[in-house]
């Protein structure tokens, strides 16, 4: 008796396998399945709460992982203040909910900006940068990514700079997808 529930235990799952695997499963190599996601670049326009002035930006995003759950996000902004402008460079390392699809993300990283402090003469400081956001890397056959950013950065000044921004990307390359050939 042991010896027919053993034959079929085993029929049932050579059986649940033979469904369930995909049809290309055994003829695939062992190359990645997946493409690459494409570099994205792109603007973003908001503003700054801080400084109470109109933020506008460029910024890339580079997957960092094929599947797309972490980028690196370089990013420069300027903020048009009555009579000054700020300069902003940001650098953030991204972890994406939703992976190559995009989703909810939280970004840490560091920030470099430019402005008149206390003294007279323009000033560069450092600091630290936290970010919260929704992205998109398309929509349906549409290529264009969108995203829209809450930022805070921690600099040694009078004032932290906080900053709320809706960007728009396009990918480097084809439709946003590097795919195998």
């Amino acid at each position: 008796m042991r010896t027919t529930s053993r034959r079929t235990h085993g029929l049932v799952a050579a059986l649940a396998l033979a469904v369930l695997a995909t049809p290309g499963t055994a003829q695939e190599d062992s190359g990645p399945s997946l493409p690459w996601p494409a570099i994205q670049a792109g603007v973003r326009f908001g503003y700054d709460d801080g400084s109470n002035g109109t933020v506008a930006g460029a910024q890339m995003r580079i997957p960092v992982i094929r599947a797309g759950w972490i980028e690196l996000v370089p990013a420069g902004d300027v903020t048009f203040l009555t009579g000054l402008k700020e300069y902003q460079f940001t650098g953030d390392v991204a972890l994406l909910s939703g992976g190559r699809r995009g989703g909810l993300y939280a970004a840490v990283g560091f920030a470099a900006r430019n402005s008149i402090y206390e003294g007279p003469g323009r000033e560069t400081r450092t600091g630290t940068t936290v970010a919260l956001g929704l992205s998109s890397r398309g929509f349906g056959d549409v290529p264009i990514g969108t995203q829209i950013e809450v930022r805070w950065i921690f600099i040694d000044a009078p004032f932290d700079p906080r900053t709320i921004t809706f960007g728009v990307n396009l990918p480097l390359w084809g439709r946003g997808e590097r795919g195998r050939r």
